[in-house]
């Protein structure tokens, strides 16, 4: 697996390759998209957390036409592949980038701010368990009553038996679009070590303890998750 430098050579090309790592990765976005029309439509705030290059932003300002859309990503140069995205987009006007941490925004431009909705894609996964929550407990504080959260991520099975056979349907996946016997071994040796999952229950569990009902998962796709969460009114 080649380093995670959203800055380097990795970034460049990761709109490529995050087709490989999320199956139905147009199909998540999809339901994503379809999930904020049906809770967030007339969101007046709205927070973008680690966006990578922008892909779900396009239909973001297309079903909440009255947000102020703040994006908050650390790499720069994802940042500007999130420009690029939306730079024809009337909405374009409505946006606000950051390039900062999340834990470092909190203490700054987004300190004391809450939003209707909050979207969180393939960020979680990027963290082991601890910092996975810790991150959670950020995104909680930071939806506001009422409002919406978003997150999807690489989430392996917690049951041990299909845990192995969705790994080697994922393991036949990958071969089946071309990736080399190399390409293969890196992917699968980066999880849990670069890439870890962000377990089911560990969502649900940040959920409850801020007095958040669970969690409704809205799609899965081998270890691909999409889940809505929604905060007390």
């Amino acid at each position: 697996m080649p380093s995670l430098d959203f800055d380097g050579d990795y970034g460049r090309h990761y709109r490529q390759s995050i087709q490989h790592s999320v199956p139905g990765y147009d199909v998540l976005n999809e339901i994503a998209a379809a999930a904020i029309r049906a809770t967030s439509a007339n969101a007046r705030h709205v927070l973008v957390v680690g966006p990578g290059p922008g892909d779900e932003l396009l239909p973001l300002l297309d079903r909440c036409p009255e947000a102020e859309v703040t994006v908050i990503e650390p790499s720069a140069q994802m940042l500007d592949q999130c420009r690029c995205t939306i730079a024809d987009h009337l909405g374009m006007e409505r946006c606000r980038f950051l390039q900062s941490t999340l834990a470092d925004a909190l203490s700054t431009d987004l300190n004391q701010q809450q939003f209707d909705l909050v979207v969180c894609h393939n960020v979680l996964h990027l963290m082991p368990p601890l910092d996975q929550v810790e991150l959670l407990q950020q995104l909680i504080r930071l939806t506001g009553r009422g409002g919406a959260l978003l997150l999807s991520s690489y989430s392996e099975s917690e049951d041990g038996d299909a845990y192995g056979v969705v790994l080697e349907v994922a393991r036949q996946r990958l071969m089946d679009r071309g990736l080399t016997a190399e390409q293969l071994q890196q992917l699968l040796a980066s999880r849990n070590r670069v890439v870890f999952s962000v377990d089911a229950s560990r969502v649900a569990e940040a959920m409850s303890q801020q007095g958040w009902p669970s969690p409704v998962q809205l799609y899965q796709g081998l270890f691909a998750r999409l889940w809505l969460c929604s905060a007390p009114q």
